[in-house]
């Protein structure tokens, strides 16, 4: 019975642990979804793909008219060409993670390629900015234990996302506004797109989500301040 109890007890204390370290175990480490509940009224909203010379100092302008910072989770190749866009992110207090170099998915990288695609974005990265992202997100969110091992062996957490805009589906105003609204809670990492095709709905979504996220209390921090 003793020996029971201690089981019993053991695994009450694991779940509390994961409860509270706002992590989904893989196979070989794990992969971040969302900050804990216990974390308070405090949630991150990313962006993906860029930067975009128009859409990303859009994004940006928004943020800065209400104070808030974001994480974005930038491409390679569209870093080297808008450098001047990571500098202002950096300036005005977000956080840039890597996205990969050329948004390749790392199921389709061989002999090699994906930890290019890694390394060769935090150098750009660093390169542009004075300091190496400490942050990979995958694209399309596709992942295997190797993909979290070769990311932590490059100094990066890698970080999903549980609230899905589907901006990148072009899903229409209404939609976003109306999912975020039905799936936010304490510690959410929420997924937008800086850099979609013409007819995303993204900014309009942003200018009625942001207020109401501000008025029900809650706090946007970076990614890191956020699992950290």
């Amino acid at each position: 019975m003793k020996t029971l109890a201690k089981r019993v007890m053991c695994a009450a204390f694991a779940l509390v642990m994961t409860a509270f370290s706002g992590v989904c175990a893989v196979a070989s480490g794990n992969v971040v979804y969302s900050g804990a509940a216990g974390c308070g009224k405090r949630i991150a909203i990313t962006f993906d793909d860029g930067p975009h010379p128009r859409k990303t100092a859009e994004i940006l302008d928004l943020l800065a008219e209400r104070s808030v910072r974001a994480t974005f989770f930038v491409v390679g190749e569209n870093a080297k060409l808008y450098p001047d866009l990571l500098m202002r992110q950096v300036a005005e207090g977000h956080e840039i993670g890597n996205h990969t170099y050329h948004h390749k998915p790392m199921k389709k990288c061989r002999d090699g390629e994906g930890k290019r695609e890694i390394t060769e974005t935090s150098e750009a990265i660093k390169s542009i900015t004075g300091k190496a992202p400490v942050l990979f997100r995958p694209p399309e969110g596709s992942y295997s234990p190797s993909t979290v091992e070769l990311a932590r062996a490059c100094g990066c957490d890698v970080v999903l996302w549980n609230v899905d805009t589907r901006d990148w589906a072009l899903a229409g105003t209404e939609e976003i506004v109306s999912n975020v609204k039905k799936n936010v809670r304490n510690g959410s990492i929420i997924l937008f797109h800086d850099f979609t095709r013409d007819g995303s709905h993204t900014l309009d979504a942003l200018k009625i989500l942001l207020p109401y996220l501000l008025s029900e209390g809650y706090e946007f921090v970076t990614v890191s301040e956020l699992i950290k």
